[in-house]
């Protein structure tokens, strides 16, 4: 089995491609629910691909993550030395 590691939703984008290529040549069953769902997915896949690269969603959520926590320490910064010079000192 290959290696899933960098693969969004389970799936490489190739596998993704050739899902959607099928159900859009009408070689699929769409009245199955979980094809449905499979090429819901792929259609998901092939849309983060395109957007954001072959990067999983975790590395970019970790991303995301450190720049909001990194924010809010900064205006923790700004905000002690102004509350203690004129809120805190009356």
């Amino acid at each position: 089995m290959p290696d899933n590691s960098g693969d969004v939703d389970g799936m490489t984008a190739e596998e993704a491609e050739r899902i959607v290529r099928n159900a859009g040549a009408g070689r699929l069953d769409m009245s199955d629910p979980e094809i449905r769902k499979l090429v819901a997915t792929a259609q998901r896949s092939i849309a983060r691909h395109t957007l954001w690269g072959d990067v999983s969603g975790t590395r970019h959520r970790r991303w995301v993550i450190g720049g909001i926590l990194f924010l809010l320490l900064w205006l923790i910064g700004l905000a002690v030395p102004f509350l203690s010079t004129f809120v805190w000192s009356r």
